[in-house]
């Protein structure tokens, strides 16, 4: 996905145009809270500790270039 950065026709990466996705804590964040709240509204509660250790289970790890600012 690409975005254009004011008036410049030259294309921006996701992660260009958001730099905190660069963060895999600020991903990890993310991901458990929309987890969360997507199942809350089915009324499927889990802990957000379990939700956190599932993610850890999962072993994504950024990509290459990406680095912790």
């Amino acid at each position: 996905m690409r975005f254009y950065s004011g008036t410049s026709l030259f294309p921006m990466k996701l992660r260009e145009r958001y730099r905190q996705l660069q963060d895999p804590a600020v991903v990890k964040a993310m991901v458990v809270r929309s987890v969360y709240a997507s199942m809350a509204l089915e009324d499927q509660t889990v802990p957000v500790a379990r939700l956190e250790a599932l993610y850890e289970q999962t072993g994504l790890r950024p990509p290459a270039g990406a680095t912790a600012r």
